[in-house]
C-alpha cells in the first residue's frame, strides 16, 4: 500500500487515516502504534461511563439544534 505525503503527514501528527486496502475492500484506519494503544486502554476500562453520563457531555458540548440532530442518530 502506498500513502500519499498527505496520509503520512497525518499519521505522523498522531492522527487516524481512513484507507480503503483493495485486499480488504472495506474501510479501515490506519493508526500509530502509540495511538492505537492508548485508544484500546480506554475501550478496555470496565469502569467507562454510562451511554446516559456521555449523552449529558455530548449536550453541554452541543448547541440545542446541534445535541437535536445527534439525537437522531441511533445504532
Amino acid at each position: 500500500m502506498t500513502l500519499s505525503m498527505d496520509q503520512v503527514r497525518a499519521i505522523q501528527d498522531g492522527e487516524a487515516v481512513p484507507v480503503v486496502p483493495p485486499e480488504v475492500g472495506e474501510e479501515c484506519i490506519l493508526l500509530r502504534k502509540d495511538v492505537y494503544d492508548r485508544v484500546r486502554s480506554v475501550i478496555e476500562q470496565d469502569d467507562l461511563p454510562s451511554p446516559r453520563a456521555i449523552a449529558g457531555l455530548v449536550r453541554v458540548t452541543l448547541d440545542e439544534d446541534q445535541f437535536d440532530d445527534y439525537g437522531d442518530c441511533k445504532r
